[in-house]
């Protein structure tokens, strides 16, 4: 600082002392003046109106921007690089990167009040006062705003009450998943663990209750940085309760923490185990009590994980309010007043990802997402059960400006973790749900590192398997890892193609592959008057001979396989004579009814649909779910014809998902294709 620069601030902080030198010596009774200023808001004053004598109590104090210091906080070459992806150059930095000044801190000091956090991104403080240091803060000039902190509660984990489910068993191919396999392999995370994708080069913040950084799984981990911030010191594993129990301080953390980054081959595999790590405590927990935080922590963790390059956070928590004066409401919950959703939506307008569970509040008196699971730029994950069906548990959507969410879901029932004890256990919640959603994100990342924050949390929404009818229980659907990473294989190819009879055609096909193997091609269900050729280059010839016989419609498939991996997408094929079919989709032919259907569904084959060879439903994936082929039994209703009851069961006899299905009825004059909507 020259001398110039000095002999400024040495005149501000006189002037304001002054000032304040005053105000405290004049006779103003501030113990009836405080409820009726306008810089309290009406919660502070609810809060300060409830305290007894000499009780204290948080309030955040919001300054005026000038406030700020002349040089901004210095930020790693990594931050920058990450803001480098979004910003240019010379707008790296912005007002939100400046600290408040020190001059300022001390003035506040000098007035009797402990400043306990200083935010740069609000340009506010913390302090914990009584009636008499609330009288002090609403007396600075600088202070515009005084508001109380707010206490916000989670509901555990462990609590919940939830039978422990019968995995499937799977043989491990590559990686020696042991345990972790089937959490792994549900978001589909072992195509790019066998790309060699594990995460490295992704920095992940994890804000939590503390890890127990020894475990064996976190043997080979990259922690980079870690912070307390509830006792403002490095140690992230040391207890908060003198009691037995209170190594339970780093239990949930522990587990979150070995979702995404544990490795301990033929136990557990984490989904981005190359990935590094910045651990936070920001909240406490102690002999079973509530999980609470105050909303500075979070805030605090977020602005030092922004400093430090972190391109993810997780937030395994779902924040709802706390029973004090201040608390919020669902009709907070529109992504702009949490404090904490204020402070995720900035982390992510700084190119971070902001990964969040959606909470475990479905069944509760809250019975909604937490915070900040509501913010617009912040990827709130729900849970759903090993067979795909919603979590009992899982919190539901909308906001309170009704949007869509969760954002995704993934397994969060059975979740294979490390216990902060040194053993293993299975664990459920929406909390980790987060962490398998967030280690895969960090497998995208690796694979595209020019990918934006808000590139990547569309990609992720785009490649749901709902995501052309979301909705407030699955989101966009489930989260597809593979997909996320781009790393399946799509056909560049017309869904519908148009021929002529008696008109030879053939179509180029060529498709979007990894930077992998050169894939086999080949096709799926196609009759003897097609033909296609694999050219051993990742593209192939389509051969179309249809003549009058053909029938009006087709739905056929085609395949790249690499190894043990396929990807399959299925097109329709409408064939035409001079003048074009008007019996294509008829409604009077094939129909369905109920639709959308819960548990059942008849489909209706009429006599002017011609003899049904096969009936077959696929999922949004072109997957194939149920067929019935060569085996219906006519009925006496005139009126519909044919009757096929569908039970909502695939071909192993389990209930599917709600979603959208694809019904293809082939008959020996056409095909037929229409969409069913199954709910819950």
């Amino acid at each position: 600082m020259n001398e110039i620069d000095k002999h400024i601030e040495y005149r501000i902080v006189t002037g304001w002392l002054c000032l304040l030198t005053t105000l405290l010596l004049s006779g103003t009774a501030w113990s009836q003046a405080v409820p009726n200023s306008d810089k309290l808001t009406p919660a502070a004053k609810a809060v300060a109106s409830s305290l007894a004598a000499g009780e204290r109590h948080k309030y955040w104090l919001y300054l005026d921007p000038a406030v700020a210091a002349s040089s901004a906080i210095e930020l790693s070459d990594k931050a920058l690089a990450r803001r480098a992806k979004v910003d240019p150059a010379n707008f790296l930095i912005d007002n939100r990167d400046f600290p408040i000044a020190d001059s300022i801190l001390r003035v506040m000091e000098a007035s009797g009040l402990s400043v306990k956090f200083a935010s740069r991104w609000f340009k506010a403080v913390v302090v914990e006062a009584d009636w008499s240091g609330l009288s002090k803060a609403v007396a600075l000039p600088f202070v515009s705003t005084v508001d109380p902190v707010r206490t916000l509660t989670r509901q555990r984990d462990d609590d919940l009450d939830y039978p422990k489910p019968s995995l499937p068993r799977i043989q491990t191919i590559d990686f020696a998943y042991g345990f972790s396999e089937f959490q792994n392999r549900f978001i589909k995370a072992v195509r790019p663990h066998w790309l060699g994708y594990t995460g490295q080069g992704v920095r992940i913040a994890i804000f939590d209750t503390g890890f127990n950084t020894a475990h064996r799984s976190f043997d080979s981990t990259h922690i980079v940085a870690t912070y307390d911030f509830i006792n403002d010191d490095l140690g992230v594993d040391d207890p908060e309760c003198p009691s037995a129990s209170s190594t339970d301080q780093t239990s949930h953390g522990t587990a979150v923490l070995s979702v995404i980054g544990g490795y301990d081959p033929d136990t557990l595999i984490g989904v981005a185990p190359g990935a590094e790590f910045a651990l936070a405590k920001t909240e406490i927990t102690c002999d079973g009590a509530e999980i609470k935080i105050e909303e500075y922590n979070w805030i605090a963790a977020a602005e030092w994980a922004d400093t430090l390059g972190v391109d993810i956070i997780n937030s395994s928590v779902g924040y709802t309010e706390f029973t004090d004066s201040g608390s919020y409401t669902f009709d907070d919950l529109d992504g702009n007043t949490a404090l904490i959703t204020v402070a995720a939506d900035i982390a992510a307008s700084k190119n971070i990802l902001v990964v969040s569970s959606a909470g475990n509040y479905r069944t509760r008196s809250w019975g909604h997402i937490g915070t900040p699971a509501d913010g617009d730029s912040v990827l709130a994950v729900g849970a759903v059960n090993p067979d795909s069906s919603l979590a009992s548990f899982s919190s539901p959507g909308p906001t309170s400006d009704n949007r869509i969410k969760p954002d995704i879901t993934t397994l969060g029932v059975g979740v294979f973790v490390a216990s902060h004890l040194g053993g293993y256990k299975y664990s459920n919640g929406t909390s980790f749900s987060s962490p398998l959603t967030a280690g895969g994100a960090a497998l995208a990342l690796e694979r595209d590192p020019a990918l934006s924050a808000r590139e990547l949390l569309e990609r992720i929404r785009r490649t749901g398997n709902r995501s052309d009818n979301p909705d407030n229980d699955f989101g966009y659907g489930l989260f597809d890892a593979t997909r996320s990473a781009n790393l399946f294989i799509s056909f560049d190819l017309p869904e519908i193609l148009q021929v002529k009879y008696d008109h030879p055609e053939t179509f180029d096909v060529s498709i979007q592959n990894w930077d992998g193997p050169t894939p086999l091609l080949s096709s799926v269900d196609l009759p003897e008057w097609m033909e296609f050729f694999d050219n051993g280059d990742g593209t192939g010839i389509l051969e179309v001979n249809a003549d009058a016989e053909s029938p009006p419609s087709l739905i056929f498939g085609l395949a790249a396989a690499v190894t043990e991996f396929a990807d399959t997408s299925y097109f329709e094929l409408q064939v035409f004579g001079d003048v074009a079919s008007t019996a294509t989709n008829s409604p009077q032919a094939v129909s369905a009814g109920p639709n959308p259907f819960s548990e059942s569904v008849r489909i209706f084959v009429g006599e002017a649909a011609g003899e049904v060879k096969s009936i077959s439903i696929f999922n949004t994936a072109g997957e194939i779910v149920w067929e019935q082929v060569n085996n219906f039994l006519p009925t006496a209703d005139a009126t519909y014809g044919l009757q096929q009851l569908w039970d909502g069961r695939n071909l192993d006899g389990e209930a599917v998902a709600a979603g959208v299905y694809i019904v293809v009825v082939i008959t020996d004059r056409q095909t037929y294709q229409f969409k069913l909507l199954k709910t819950n």
